[in-house]
Order: C-alpha cells, then structure tokens, then sequence
C-alpha cells in the first residue's frame, strides 16, 4: 500500500475544512447558551444528558485531585478503579490550568474535532491515489451520513420500533460523532491508525510500526475501551487474508501483530478482573446493554455506501488489494453488531471512514466515468457553458450535499432545540444549579443523597455528592432503586418505611424540588428525621438526623 506524497496545499486546504468543520459544530452550542430562557441554564450538552453526567462526574472527581474514578450514581461504597480516566485527566487538566470543569469540557471537544478531521483526512489520504477520489471520500467521511431522513419522509420515525441509526447513534457517522463526545471523536481517529498499521504490518514488518500501534491500542483503551473489539477482529481477519495470500505462515507479522496488542494486554487484563472482582463496576457492567438495532436501519445507514463499495470492487477488481483491509473493516463491524457482548450498537464506531473511501472510489472512477460517455452528457457539451470539469464537480458536490442530508437534520434539529425547544434536562432551572453550587462547598465528600432520577444524576454529575440513583447503567440494582426512590416520595408510604429507606442506603441527605414532588406529595418539612439545611427557589435540602434511626 504505497500512499501518495500529499501536497502541503492540500494538508493547508483540509485544515480550512477542520476550522469550517468546527465552527458548524460550534454553532447549536453556542446559540444554547446565547438563548437561554430567564430562569434556566445550558448544560453544554445536546444529546444524552444522562450518559453525558457521568463524563462530568469523572471530570470533577478528577477537578478534585481523584487519579481514578469512584462511581457516585450509586450508595454502595466501592474501591475506585482505573476506569474513565480520559475524563479524569480532563478534571485534572483543568485543576492544573485554574479554569473551569466546561471551559475544559467544551475545549477538549473543539481539540478532539480538529483530531477527528484530520486523522481522517490522513486515513483516507492513505487509501487514495487520486485528488478528486481523495476530496471525495474525506468530504463524504466527514459530512456523510445515510437514508435516515428518508423514514421521516415516510412517516416511519420509528421503524421496526427503532429510530434511525443516523439520528440515535453518534458512532455511526463522524459529524455525528465530532458533535457529542472528544473521547469518541478520539478513540476513531486511534482506530483509523491502528487499522492502517495492520495493514501495512502485513505488507511490510515493522517493529517500530508494531510498537506503535501497541501504544495507539493502550490509548484505545483509555479513551473508549470497547473499540479494541473491533481492530482485534480486523487483525484477525487481515491475518487469515495473508495466510490466503502467501499460503505460509507469515511468522514475523505475526508476533509484529502480538505486540501490537500485548503492550495493552495488561490494562485490558486489569478492566476485566475489575468488572468480574469490583461489586459496583460488575453491576455497572452488567446494566450497561446497548444493543444494536434491528439490521434494516444499518442497510439505512450504510446501504448507499455498501452498495458503491460493491460497485467498485466489481468494476475495479485490480484495486481490491489496496483497499482489502476497509472491507475487513465493515466485515469486522457487521459480525460484531450482534455477538453476545453488551456493547453491540457501539461497533459501528467509525466504519463510516473506510465506507466513504469505497463509495467515493465507485462514484469518481466508475460512474462519473460512465456517465460522461453517455449520450446527454455529450449533448449538455454542445452548450459552451459546460465542461466535463464542471459538470463532475456538480454531480459531486449534489451527490455530498444528498449524503449528508441526515446530518444537516442533526445540525439543524439541535440547532431549533437549544434556540426554541430548550428541553429539560439539557436546559435545567438556574436553581438547581445553585443549590449544586452550594453543595460542594457544604456538603461533605461522604454525603449520599436520595433524590429523583434526573436530580440525582445531576447532583452526582457535578461532583456534588453520591446518590442512590442516578443512572441507567451505574446506578447499583437501577430498577429497584427506581422503585424504592418512588415509593419513599409517596404520601402513603409510612414513616418507619422512609426511614428504613434511608438507612438502608446510607442515605444522609435528601433533596427536594419540583421533580420530586411530581413523584409524589410527602413533605419532609413535617417528619422529625430531617432538618432542613438549605431553601432557595424551588429547591430544599435536608439532612438526616442521626436520631431518625
């Protein structure tokens, strides 16, 4: 795989591409915070606050001077463990720099976009040995996406009782991707370098490049661990394509590959005893489900590049060693979307590079090709106003413009959300974020809190004290927590109940605002177990008395 010397005007150009790229993403953000309602505040969040809080929370455990990561979703005291320390880092970050837990959180994104854009550009680089099949596939990889809008065209928001992978998994395309998350957007530039690595391991050895890519994976793992499935699986695969090839064993890339993944071996050794050995994490581990959805939406999502792919493999099948390992790419996604692992919908994490690389190889070398040998295109040349340049860059600037529809929704929807739609919990009552506030300078680190659902994964989420639930996934025994938590705010729940809720999950503090009064209409100002401590706006909290026991 001989990759072209790419020209510094175009390392120059992609850059401009990067900033213009980040400005786009910057755009829903800024407006949240522009156009706040009176009495509300932005997050800094536009997707999956809940997930999102947890990120923040190792943030601030980080902020605070912690080097691992104490689950505070749930009361279960537990050992911290070396998990999510990406986010750790970040907290430390801005403890070192003296700015603020969102500055970090906001800049980190901008710097994981610039990543993101450029490693792609790279990858595809790589690939390519064209200028026009080049721009094609980066602009395709960057701003593509699928046929999701085409089902709410149809009326079918919710095929198959699924909604649209383009608009529900940030993995699934890299503008979805560079909006939401730095240690996502990170994690796929690591795997574009790793599959690269692989396949150039297997052309020519290189212990340095096998080193190398041992020190990519272990960053894999420290910034989304689960990835590391999916470059496994590629190496698998590339190694029994060369065994096919050179019909021997290619001993030398052999163990060049067992490096390459034993320099990580001991950390992924160390997640694992921690999810079998720790109480908290293994419950964590075991909620965290994620499964994929049903097979059409990803024809959806990836049926138009697929179908390129096809196309150029058939028409060019000189090139289909150059560009084996994309395949084996998209193979490895598609047989891990649905192993029995927890983690499957997360497989399709960056597959959208190698996709667009083939899809734009089919429509700048084979159709456009055809189509300027077709008979209305030779007529449209008769008309001096048209050139074959010209009319190529029309159709392919349609053809980007039709695949990335589905992210000009995404950009659009999040854009009317933060200005007009403001939902809760992405926009949260100011007082809530005053009485977080004041928590942490009040409160001691030992507090546990009982609170309603989203309350409590705010309260946790910004570092504020533990709750006995507050997440989906890291809530400890989520859906009975969820129950008891219920229960508690009841007005016919008995005072002996309550306080054996409390005591039983080391409650020490209770908050109380509008979400748990919809829960229902228990007044704690009226039982002699708790004090009250703080009151503004509409929130109250009050500590548990010990002789409440």
């Amino acid at each position: 795989m001989n990759a072209p010397s790419i020209p510094h005007r175009e390392w120059l150009t992609a850059v401009g591409v990067t900033l213009l790229f980040i400005l786009l993403l910057a755009i829903p953000y800024a407006l949240g915070y522009l156009f706040a309602a009176p009495g509300t505040f932005f997050t800094g969040l536009l997707m999956n606050p809940e997930d999102s809080q947890t990120y923040l929370a190792k943030m601030w455990q980080g902020y605070n001077g912690a080097w691992l990561y104490a689950i505070p979703f749930t009361a279960e005291a537990h050992t911290p463990a070396f998990v999510g320390v990406f986010y750790i880092w970040l907290g430390q970050l801005a403890r070192a720099l003296g700015v603020t837990v969102t500055a970090v959180w906001h800049g980190s994104r901008v710097v994981a976009q610039a990543i993101l854009s450029l490693s792609t550009f790279w990858f595809v680089a790589q690939f390519t040995n064209d200028k026009t099949w080049r721009w094609t596939a980066y602009l395709l990889a960057l701003f593509g996406s699928g046929l999701g809008w085409l089902l709410f065209l149809l009326g079918q928001p919710y095929w198959l009782e699924a909604f649209p992978v383009d608009f529900k998994q940030p993995g699934a395309h890299l503008f979805f991707t560079a909006l939401t998350f730095p240690h996502i957007a990170i994690a796929t530039a690591l795997m574009m370098f790793s599959v690269w690595a692989l396949a150039q391991l297997g052309e020519r050895p290189s212990w340095m490049l096998a080193f190398c890519a041992g020190l990519a994976h272990l960053a894999l793992g420290i910034a989304y661990p689960f990835l590391i499935y999916i470059v496994a699986l590629v190496a698998i695969l590339q190694y029994a394509l060369l065994l096919r090839r050179q019909r021997r064993i290619p001993w030398l890339t052999g163990w060049q590959y067992a490096l390459a993944f034993l320099i990580p071996a001991p950390m992924y050794l160390y997640f694992a005893l921690t999810l079998r050995t720790n109480e908290v994490f293994h419950a964590w581990d075991a909620q965290a489900l994620t499964p994929a959805a049903p097979w059409p939406h990803y024809l959806v999502a990836f049926g138009p590049m697929l179908l390129l792919g096809v196309l150029y493999a058939w028409r060019k099948p000189a090139e289909n060693p150059q560009t084996a390992v994309l395949w084996l790419w998209a193979l490895a996604a598609a047989l891990l979307l649905y192993a029995p692992l927890n983690p499957q919908r997360r497989f399709v994490q960056g597959v959208h590079a190698p996709l667009a690389i083939l899809a734009a190889a089919a429509f700048t070398q084979v159709i456009l090709p055809w189509l300027a040998r077709s008979r209305l295109w030779q007529k449209l040349l008769t008309n001096p106003r048209y050139s074959t340049a010209g009319l190529s860059r029309l159709l392919t600037i349609a053809f980007l413009l039709f695949m990335s529809l589905s992210n000009l929704y995404v950009l659009g929807s999040t854009t009317v959300s933060a200005v007009v739609q403001q939902p809760d919990p992405l926009f949260r009552p100011v007082d809530e974020q005053t009485a977080v506030t004041w928590l942490r300078a009040h409160v001691p680190e030992t507090a546990v809190f009982l609170a309603e659902y989203q309350s409590g994964n705010y309260i946790a989420g910004q570092g504020a004290a533990r709750v006995v639930l507050g997440h989906w996934a890291e809530t400890m025994g989520y859906e009975a927590k969820t129950a008891v938590v219920q229960e508690f705010f009841q007005a016919a729940t008995s005072d002996a109940r309550r306080q054996d809720i409390l005591r039983v999950n080391d409650v020490t503090h209770l908050w109380h605002g509008p979400r748990e009064q919809a829960l229902g209409s228990f007044d704690p100002a009226t039982v002699p177990y708790l004090r009250l401590i703080y009151l503004h706006g509409g929130i109250a909290i009050y500590e548990r008395l010990a002789t409440g026991d």
